[in-house]
């Protein structure tokens, strides 16, 4: 369970994972193996290893109702790498 005093936290974690997944998606959707679907594929990662850093088990919570709000599912598998 998350701690309820980290409430506005939580509220401004959620927000920024909204934030992500829309953008996420919007580009994944334009353009699926382009550099700024990658990017923000490992900003989502970045974001989720955060909150498994902070919130330990409660984690996987946030990143639910982040899934529930945008209805969008989260990136899986492998992150293509680019040939820059």
């Amino acid at each position: 369970m998350l701690r309820q005093q980290n409430a506005e936290t939580i509220n401004r974690l959620i927000e920024q994972g909204v934030v992500l997944l829309r953008a996420y998606h919007a580009e994944y959707g334009s353009e699926p193996a382009g550099p700024e679907a990658e990017f923000l594929r490992g900003d989502i990662t970045g974001w989720r290893n955060t909150l498994h850093t902070l919130y330990h088990d409660s984690a996987e919570e946030i990143v639910g109702r982040v899934g529930t709000r945008t209805g969008l599912p989260f990136p899986t598998g492998e992150i293509r790498r680019l040939n820059c």
